[in-house]
C-alpha cells in the first residue's frame, strides 16, 4: 500500500512541482490540481504552499482578489473550493444543477421556494452590480427588504448565497473570515460564466491530479453520481491496478513521492477519495466534517501541527526542519 499513497501525494502536486512566484504560481497549483479545498481561506492557502516553492499568502490573496486567475466559490460536492477562473464555468455546467438537486429538502425545511430562490439570485446580482462587494450582514438586509426572508439572521441567508453561487451569478469577492465579501460574477471576472463542461475532461483532470483512484473516488470528490463518474473514469483511463481486489484507474504510473509535507485544515489530499486506504486518528479527523491541519510522509499522515504556535504531534520520527523554514518564508516570517 506504501506505493499507492505515495503515488496519490506525487499525483495531487505534494511533491511541490510549481516553482513559479507570484500569482502565477497560485493558479499553476489549483489548474494541476482540478481546485482546491477553501472551506477556510487559511486551509486554501496552506494548500498552495504545500504544493509550491516560491508563492507566498500575500500571492493566494492577490491571485484572487487583483489577478482574478482563481475563483473562490462553491463546486465540487457544493462545498467551498479555489478554482482555476477558466474552470469555473465547466465546472458549474456539471456539476451545479445536481448540487441543487441535492438540496431541495434543506431549501425546503428553510422555506425557501423555488420562486423565492429565482427571485432572490436576482436581487444579489443586481445589488452586487450596483453597489460592488458586500459582506453578509448587508447582503441579508437586502433579502428583507426585498420580502424573500424575514430576518437578517439565520441559515437561510447563507442558503441563498450558495445556490446563486452554484447558478455561477456570484462568488467571494475581496476579504476573508470576518471581512468576507460576494461580488457579482459577470462583474468580477468581466464577462458572465459559460455553464458548459465536459465529463471525460473533468475525469482526466481527476486521474491525473489523485490516480489512482477508483470510480468511487470520483464520484465523491466531484458531487457527481457514480455511474456518470464510472463511465467518464473508464473512457479516460490508460491504466489499472488491483488493490484488495479493487480495480484503480490512471493516466500514468508514478514513481511516488516520499518527501515530508504539513498540509493545512481541509487539505484536498486527505479528501480526495471515497477509500483514503489509510485510517486518520481522531486527532486529525475528529468527526463533524472538521480535517484538521496534518503531517504526512510518503503520503501517509504521521502527525499533526498547529498553526497558532507551529507546535507538532508526531506518531513517528520525521525531519520537519525543512518545513517549518518553508512555512515562515511562505507567511513572510
Amino acid at each position: 500500500m506504501d506505493w499507492l499513497l505515495a503515488a496519490r501525494m506525487q499525483a495531487n502536486c505534494l511533491a511541490r512541482p510549481v516553482n513559479e512566484a507570484g500569482p502565477g504560481g497560485v493558479a499553476d497549483v489549483v489548474r494541476r490540481t482540478g481546485g482546491l479545498q477553501a472551506q477556510t481561506w487559511r486551509g486554501a492557502s496552506y494548500a498552495v504552499r504545500a504544493r509550491s516553492t516560491s508563492t507566498t499568502i500575500s500571492d493566494v490573496s492577490w491571485a484572487q482578489e487583483t489577478d482574478r486567475s482563481v475563483v473562490r466559490g462553491w463546486f465540487m460536492r457544493g462545498t467551498l473550493q479555489l478554482v482555476a477562473a477558466e474552470d469555473a464555468g465547466p465546472l458549474l455546467g456539471l456539476l451545479g444543477p445536481k448540487l441543487i438537486k441535492d438540496s431541495e429538502r434543506r431549501y425546503g425545511e428553510l422555506g425557501l421556494t423555488e420562486r423565492i430562490r429565482a427571485e432572490a439570485a436576482d436581487v444579489l446580482e443586481d445589488w452586487l452590480l450596483t453597489h460592488g462587494p458586500t459582506g453578509r450582514t448587508e447582503l441579508a438586509d437586502v433579502l428583507v427588504r426585498a420580502g424573500l426572508i424575514a430576518e437578517p439572521k439565520g441559515q437561510a441567508v447563507y442558503a441563498l448565497l450558495r445556490h446563486t453561487g452554484l447558478l455561477g451569478r456570484l462568488c467571494y469577492g475581496p476579504g476573508h473570515d470576518r471581512g468576507e465579501t460576494w461580488v457579482a460574477v459577470r462583474d468580477w471576472l468581466g464577462k458572465p460564466l459559460v455553464l458548459e463542461g465536459d465529463l471525460e475532461s473533468l475525469a482526466r483532470r481527476y486521474l491525473t491530479a489523485y490516480g489512482p483512484a477508483t470510480a468511487r473516488d470520483f464520484a465523491t470528490w466531484s458531487g457527481l453520481p457514480v455511474p456518470a463518474a464510472r463511465g467518464a473514469i473508464e473512457a479516460v483511463a490508460t491504466t489499472s491496478f488491483e488493490v484488495e481486489a479493487t480495480a484503480l484507474h490512471a493516466v500514468e504510473d508514478l514513481p511516488g513521492c516520499r518527501d515530508v509535507r504539513l498540509l493545512g485544515e481541509f487539505d484536498a489530499y486527505l479528501l480526495g477519495y471515497q477509500n483514503r486506504y489509510q485510517e486518520l486518528p481522531t486527532s486529525i479527523f475528529p468527526g463533524g466534517g472538521m480535517l484538521r491541519p496534518a503531517v504526512i510522509s510518503a503520503g501517509r499522515a504521521i502527525g499533526t501541527w498547529r498553526h497558532a504556535d507551529l507546535s507538532v504531534e508526531l506518531f513517528e520520527p520525521a525531519d520537519l526542519t525543512g518545513e517549518l523554514q518553508d512555512l515562515a518564508r511562505f507567511g513572510g516570517g
